[in-house]
């Protein structure tokens, strides 16, 4: 039995696309979950790997124009925080082509991608909603 997160309302940030985007993020952790609980495949670590670099090339640059065209106030750090992404799927891409197992890789892409999900999302994108609500 795995566990899966699920998409409530509750983590809207007021933006429909950016929410489509969040939501196609939280269904890609559900499918490492998956590939954890019922067999992880080099397919399965590449496919994530891909969504990685589409959701790097679409959401963040996305979500950065939106930000900078709303003027946020902590646009700056808010990049720092995407630029730790694209980091880390460099990390994760370095590590694939490395040759180190796609067990391994995956487990910690699953990791990384709960804790974006809980801290970034969670948190980080409801500040900029919040601020946007106000306006």
């Amino acid at each position: 039995m795995s566990i899966y997160f699920e998409w409530t309302k509750m983590m809207s940030v007021g933006e429909e696309n950016i929410d489509i985007q969040h939501q196609r993020l939280l269904s890609q952790v559900n499918k490492i979950i998956d590939a954890m609980a019922y067999g992880i495949t080099s397919k399965k670590v590449f496919d994530a790997l891909a969504f990685f670099e589409q959701y790097i090339n679409e959401h963040l640059a996305y979500e950065e124009k939106y930000m900078r065209e709303k003027k946020y106030t902590d646009l700056s750090g808010h990049l720092l925080q995407h630029q730790t992404f694209r980091d880390e799927y460099a990390i994760f891409n370095k590590k694939l082509k490395s040759g180190q197992t796609p067990v391994n890789t995956l487990i910690e892409m699953e990791e990384f991608l709960g804790n974006w999900w809980i801290k970034h999302i969670g948190l980080s994108d409801k500040k900029y909603a919040q601020e946007f609500s106000r306006i």
